[in-house]
Parts: C-alpha cells; structure tokens; sequence
C-alpha cells in the first residue's frame, strides 16, 4: 500500500496547472455569447429601421436611426452608427439599413493575445435589413 504523504498536495498541484485553462475558457464562453448577443441585436435594429423607413417613407421627417436603435436596448452604450436610404425609398423599390458596431472585450483580456498572438478584439460588427419599400 503506497503512502499518503506522497500524494499530500497533489490535488492543489493539478488544480494550479488547469485553472487558468479552465478560466480562459470561461472567460471565452462568456464574450463569444456576448458577441452573439451584440451580432443579433445589431441584425434585429437594422430589420426594424428597414420595416419602419418602408412603411413610413411618406413622412417628412423619417428618424430610421431612432427607431432601430429603440428596438435593441441591448445596444446601448455601445456607440452604434446607423446609415439608411431612407430618403431615396419609393414603392417598389428596396430600402437598406445597416447598423455597426465595433466591439470592444468586455473582460479586456483578450484584446492583447495570447501568448503574443493578435487579439480578435476590437470586432467590427455589421447587421444588414433590407425592406421593400410602400408597405
């Protein structure tokens, strides 16, 4: 039968090694769902801006950017450009709306690389709705 005090400390000695990976892991879990989140709400804006500049293309004073921009509270705070042809939408023809989003880490730990890597942070993120417009 082997000894117990060989063994005294290992537990703490295999938990050092595999934290940090299971830590780095977890914190990339956690930005790619916050990336997915961002990725949908831009596309959710943007079809919304698009649904609103086709119906209400009639109007004086179309505000595209407040409307898409209302629809993903999710996007606040985050700096989001909205850019539309709103202004040239007759019947028939098709209105565009793109929202972006340059994405910063949340944790900040992955801006800078791994192990002199490039970061993948900052994203450029883009979401595209597109409506024909005369309701």
């Amino acid at each position: 039968m082997k000894s117990r005090k060989k063994e005294r400390g290992a537990v703490a000695v295999e938990m050092a090694i595999l934290l940090p990976l299971l830590l780095l892991i977890l914190v990339g879990i956690v930005e790619f769902g916050r990336a997915l989140n961002v990725q949908v709400s831009l596309t959710q804006a943007a079809r919304e801006g698009a649904r609103y500049a086709a119906v209400h293309y009639k109007d004086g004073s179309l505000d595209v950017a407040g409307t898409a921009l209302g629809s993903a509270p999710s996007l606040a705070g985050l700096g989001v450009s909205v850019s539309d042809n709103a202004s040239s939408c007759a019947p028939g023809s098709n209105v565009t709306v793109t929202t972006s989003v340059s994405l910063t880490s949340m944790s900040g730990f992955l801006d800078a690389g791994f192990f002199g890597a490039p970061g993948i942070f900052p994203l450029n993120m883009t979401g595209v709705g597109v409506m024909r417009c005369g309701g």
